[in-house]
């Protein structure tokens, strides 16, 4: 097994195992609530779910943190930090004491171990990505896609797992081996990332160690755009995923549960279509794919909404997905030629904020809309604004390229002209 090979698994793996732990939690919630908080059971469910919010004001952090070291020591020393971090605080979780063992302080152990996992999650996701493609010469859309495709498989295996344990009544006995089974995962990730030295020759430390604030600053241009399309990303992601699963049964005959079933198939369906997708990338071009992708998203955000009814109600999540994968699926190709400089700070950063202030929130804020205006098409109007950020964000990269290209050209003509 070449080294190269090794890194790439181990990057899968890393990915696999971040979305693994972060949905294992929220899957994990109802089960697990009474065993630490000492309130009645709808309560106890509240508080855990208050948890969640915590990871996502950490990661922030995290990326900054996993991206100056990536970007300053090497990508592999920052991977491998973050997820020996990962896998002892997933281990952590599956060791925590119960309120019947520590009373008050076991919520409070249950939520700094949310945060220490969310914290060292932060440097995986877009290192890995960043690590991956900087060792591929070719192909680079596919490869892109085949990493955001791991993505959903960390749910569609944590899905699973908790399925299966539930339908033998077991979650409640066993629910640690979930957490110790990820932890072990990575370590073995670690090990194959640690064997050898890397060999990632795009990478060169820079010469001068650059402070972080003025960094963000001066690319702020850059970290803008990365916002837009990620938030975009996470939202067609999140909406389908959570909020359709709460809002079609508010306003159509189908149930939760029927939405559960949908789900599962949507999770299958999103993994196995990302490839095709990197596939059509390579032949058509990403960028194009992107747009076309965000575009006809715009278009059809407030009719899907307007006309949402019984027959069409299970069609939307579908084509949300469809179009959000064919948009997510180069997202990390193209972030990646973005940012010449600096990308794993860039990058974790960018997608970070991204996803937590407009992707994250895509649910709330949509059941918001619709509560306070009473307009169907409320949770369209969210989307077409997602869509129209990554549309702007995607222009804006076409002009910088094509800048940056003729001035290339410039320089490279004026001796001749000399």
């Amino acid at each position: 097994m070449s080294a190269t090979f090794r890194y790439r698994l181990a990057a899968l793996i890393g990915n696999v195992l971040e979305h693994y732990d972060g949905v294992l939690f929220a899957l994990l919630a109802p089960f697990i609530a009474p065993l630490f908080f000492d309130t009645d059971p709808v309560q106890s469910l509240i508080l855990t779910y208050a948890i969640l919010p915590l990871g996502r004001l950490i990661r922030p952090a995290g990326a900054l943190f996993f991206g100056w070291i990536g970007d300053h020591w090497g990508r592999k020393e920052a991977l491998s930090f973050s997820l020996l971090g990962m896998g002892l605080a997933t281990l952590a979780i599956g060791c925590l004491p119960t309120k019947e063992s520590v009373g008050s302080f076991a919520p409070l152990f249950l939520a700094l171990g949310r945060m220490v996992q969310s914290f060292f999650a932060a440097g995986e996701t877009s290192g890995g990505a960043i690590f991956v493609l900087e060792l591929s010469e070719k192909k680079k859309s596919f490869i892109s896609s085949l990493f955001e495709s791991s993505t959903v498989f960390g749910l569609v295996i944590a899905s699973f797992l908790v399925m299966l344990m539930a339908h033998f009544d077991g979650v409640e006995s066993y629910w640690r081996t979930l957490f110790w089974g990820g932890g072990a995962t990575a370590f073995f990730a670690l090990f194959l990332r640690m064997k050898g030295q890397e060999e990632n020759n795009s990478f060169t430390p820079p010469a001068v160690k650059t402070s972080l604030w003025p960094l963000l600053f001066e690319n702020k241009k850059v970290l803008i755009r990365l916002i837009l399309a990620s938030g975009f990303s996470y939202t067609t992601y999140a909406i389908p995923f959570t909020f359709l699963n709460g809002f079609i049964p508010m306003v159509t005959s189908y149930t939760a549960a029927d939405l559960m079933k949908v789900n599962t198939i949507l999770l299958i369906f999103d993994m196995l279509l990302l490839p095709v997708f990197g596939l059509i990338s390579e032949r058509f071009g990403k960028e194009h794919v992107m747009r076309l992708a965000a575009g006809i998203s715009l278009a059809v955000s407030v009719p899907l909404f307007w006309f949402l009814n019984e027959t069409i109600a299970l069609f939307i999540p579908f084509l949300i997905v469809i179009l959000g994968v064919a948009f997510s699926a180069t997202y990390s190709a193209w972030a990646l030629e973005q940012v010449p400089r600096h990308r794993y700070t860039l990058i974790s950063f960018g997608y970070t904020l991204g996803s937590q202030l407009i992707g994250a929130p895509a649910s709330f804020l949509c059941l918001l809309l619709y509560q306070q205006t009473g307009w169907m098409i409320a949770p369209g109007l969210y989307l077409a604004f997602a869509s129209a950020g990554a549309l702007f964000a995607l222009s804006v990269s076409v002009v910088e390229t094509n800048r940056t290209s003729a001035k290339i050209g410039d320089m490279q003509s004026a001796p001749s002209q000399s």
